[in-house]
């Protein structure tokens, strides 16, 4: 007959078995998450966050972690081995294939969705226009008074990206262009540099001289800053790419917009697996619809 001490003993023999029994289960039941990593462009990082909610609503056996930093640092990042996905406001460069093929790894690149680079001043600023040439003036050191454009008589502050950013690369080689003897032309050393394009915005917004770049995106619905219009020379129409606070799809699909792009996401080699699903879920009418939410432009429907 067990006496009480016996009982005790049984009690907590018994109780700590059902609770190795218990988390036995558990263990089993848990499923792995198959984990994935974003990194770079901060233009396209709060797509790129909508993107990663959406899908892991739907696959909870996934777990996509997101991270700006620059298109530049999510490239160097993929050729690291560090992430699984880069996402790029540019295209990669010369050097960054090659960096690539040294490192035996092979880019696969993937146009995501497309969007306008608009420049912004203050709502102030009775500048409603301009063109390209007058805008790499502008942002080269060429043009530092608003009077040289009809303005009224102040210094105008430049708001730019730093140099790991996508936008900063396309906006230098696409509008800053290069010159008569074919050398790139440069930002002015003037140039005040912010992380992000919020934070230019913010900057815009709070001073009557400046003027600052930035996917289109980030400033169509705001109305602290002036979205300028934007003509390919003098002789050309001026276009704004937005209309009423929502992005004008038709003007960046057709180019009419001048300062327009494709936005990238890339791999090391062709997707496969689970990235692979979470590459077509982005590509699909669901992902695309997400960009228009986003107020990004959706790829043109083949």
């Amino acid at each position: 007959m067990l006496n009480r001490k016996h009982i005790i003993l049984l009690v907590s023999f018994l109780a700590i078995a059902a609770i190795m029994f218990v988390g036995c289960k558990k263990q089993e039941g848990e499923v792995k998450k198959t984990v994935i990593s974003v990194k770079g462009s901060d233009t396209m990082v709060n797509l790129a966050q909508k993107w990663a909610e959406v899908y892991m609503q739907k696959n909870p056996n996934v777990s996509i972690q997101v991270t700006g930093g620059g298109s530049g640092t999510g490239v160097a990042s993929l050729l690291n081995g560090t992430t699984d996905l880069a996402n790029s406001s540019r295209e990669l460069k010369a050097s960054e294939y090659e960096t690539a093929k040294q490192k035996n790894v092979t880019p696969n690149v993937y146009e995501v969705a497309l969007d306008g680079i608009a420049l912004i001043v203050h709502p102030q600023n009775k500048i409603d226009s301009l063109t390209i040439k007058q805008v790499s003036d502008i942002f080269s050191g060429k043009i530092t008074n608003w009077e040289q454009l009809g303005g009224p008589d102040m210094m105008i502050t430049l708001y730019g990206r730093e140099n790991s950013s996508g936008t900063y690369e396309f906006f230098k080689d696409h509008v800053l262009g290069k010159d008569a003897s074919g050398k790139q032309i440069d930002y002015a050393t003037s140039t005040q540099v912010l992380q992000g394009t919020a934070a230019l915005g913010e900057a815009v917004a709070k001073d009557v001289k400046g003027i600052g770049y930035g996917g289109v995106g980030y400033f169509a619905e705001r109305n602290d800053v002036k979205i300028l219009h934007i003509k390919k020379d003098e002789n050309s129409p001026a276009i704004s790419p937005v209309e009423n606070n929502k992005v004008k799809y038709d003007v960046i699909w057709s180019g009419d917009y001048s300062i327009s792009r494709y936005l990238y996401c890339f791999t090391n080699g062709e997707a496969t697996g689970e990235l692979k699903n979470y590459m077509d879920f982005i590509l699909s009418p669901e992902g695309q619809k997400l960009v228009e939410s986003m107020e990004y432009i959706p790829l043109p429907q083949k």
